[in-house]
């Protein structure tokens, strides 16, 4: 295990959210091999579809941004402004909210889907 991961955390989050990812990355695997059989698929090019697409896309960049930048030690990282004591401990926007449910985060991007 990587030292600079931090704290262990539960385990059970941690295999849910693995199957989670897999399960995120199995249905984009399914449509781009969808693309390649139909690449003029009417259906991607719905309003609808796009958008929640890109509202996908943002989710999960966000997601991937926050977890791989909080353990680089480049500069304007987490890490590194936690050090120099620009970002304190009880800065954290999130800190306040309430956990996200057992749901998970493919919940999270179903409700913020249909809100969009």
């Amino acid at each position: 295990m990587n030292e600079s991961c931090g704290p262990v955390a539960d385990m059970k989050d941690l295999e849910m959210a693995k199957q989670q990812l897999q399960n995120l990355h199995a249905n984009v695997m399914d449509l781009l091999e969808h693309m390649e059989e139909c690449p003029a698929c009417p259906l991607l090019s719905q309003a609808w579809v796009q958008s929640k697409l890109t509202l996908s896309e943002a989710y999960v960049d966000s997601v991937r941004d926050y977890v791989i930048n909080s353990h680089a030690d480049g500069p304007g990282s987490l890490k590194s402004m936690k050090k120099s004591g620009v970002y304190e401990e009880d800065d954290d926007d999130y800190e306040d909210e309430e956990p996200m449910n057992p749901g998970g985060f493919l919940i999270a991007i179903e409700k913020g889907m249909k809100e969009y």
